[in-house]
């Protein structure tokens, strides 16, 4: 600011140096003969006030744009994308504190998300952004949440872990992942989260594991009391995912009698199916013929 109020005196006393020096105006300047070298010399003196008035406020923008340079230089804190955004070390199920009843985040390794609220509604959804916060020569990296309108949601700091996830400077909440190497090391592999018997409604899945990678689904949805569909699955573990691609089938089952055999009708074996998580539940993608669109399945507790 000081710099400016200078610039300005310069130019104010600039503008009063060329007022004294135009011809006609000093009491020793002898009077011109004839009316074509008055025209002439307020030509001349035009240009030279012209001149210095241009100078002047040419210095005063130089010094206003480098004060204003500078200002900016020492306040601002630069927020850019990082090169090479790779997001698979944190792909995978977040829940506060570990605790698998509480708010959860799903984190997909192409940089998309899910968070849902304890009860397994979804809260959220958009995408994750690893962005620099540069600070003095020192720059710090975050996973930053965007929702599907580009509106920041919240950040992580990049500690490296991929265990924990830390909110904001503050470190709260504190999310740690599900699965192998999270909640507290509970020795769970990948995918062993999906392992067990569910409920929805009228419907009942039941998951189990194969190998570390193979696993097997059935879905029995009562549509009377003497019959009902069945779904058969068998899934590979993907990128979060239990996914079956062209190779389940669709079993019509009807009991004639409680004694009797069951009739089974085959409607299809070259199905496509997915079950992925949401918070502490089980969605069912029926990829055929979309069966289990809005279906939440939630554990079944052993009594």
């Amino acid at each position: 600011m000081k710099k400016t109020m200078i610039a300005i005196a310069l130019l104010a006393s600039m503008l009063m140096l060329a007022s004294c020096d135009t011809p006609g105006n000093s009491p020793a300047a002898s009077a011109p003969d004839s009316a074509a070298e008055q025209t002439t010399e307020t030509a001349e003196s035009t240009d030279t006030a012209e001149t210095t008035t241009e100078s002047a406020a040419e210095t005063v923008t130089e010094l206003t744009a480098a004060e204003t340079e500078s200002e900016t230089e020492s306040t601002t804190t630069e927020m850019r994308g990082a090169p090479d955004l790779d997001l698979t070390s944190i792909a995978g199920v977040w829940y506060i504190d570990g605790d698998p009843t509480a708010a959860s985040i799903r984190i997909s390794a192409d940089g998309t998300f899910k968070s849902y609220y304890a009860s397994g509604n979804l809260e959220n959804e958009g995408t994750i952004r690893r962005e620099g916060e540069e600070v003095e020569g020192t720059t710090n990296y975050w996973y930053n949440l965007y929702d599907k309108n580009g509106e920041y949601i919240m950040g992580f700091l990049d500690t490296g872990s991929t265990t924990d996830l830390y909110v904001g400077n503050g470190a709260t909440p504190h999310f740690r992942k599900f699965g192998e190497g999270g909640l507290a090391d509970d020795g769970r592999g990948p995918g062993e989260e999906f392992v067990g018997k569910w409920n929805c409604d009228r419907a009942y899945l039941t998951i189990t594991q194969i190998s570390d990678t193979e696993f097997h689904a059935l879905v029995k949805w009562g549509s009377s009391a003497s019959s009902h569909v069945e779904w058969d699955y068998p899934l590979t573990y993907q990128g979060g995912k239990l996914v079956c691609s062209g190779k389940a089938s669709k079993t019509y089952v009807e009991y004639a009698s409680a004694d009797a055999e069951p009739d089974k009708t085959v409607e299809y074996t070259d199905g496509s199916g997915e079950f992925v998580m949401q918070g502490a539940d089980v969605v069912w993608n029926d990829l055929t013929e979309h069966s289990g669109d809005d279906m939440v399945f939630r554990i079944v507790t052993e009594e």
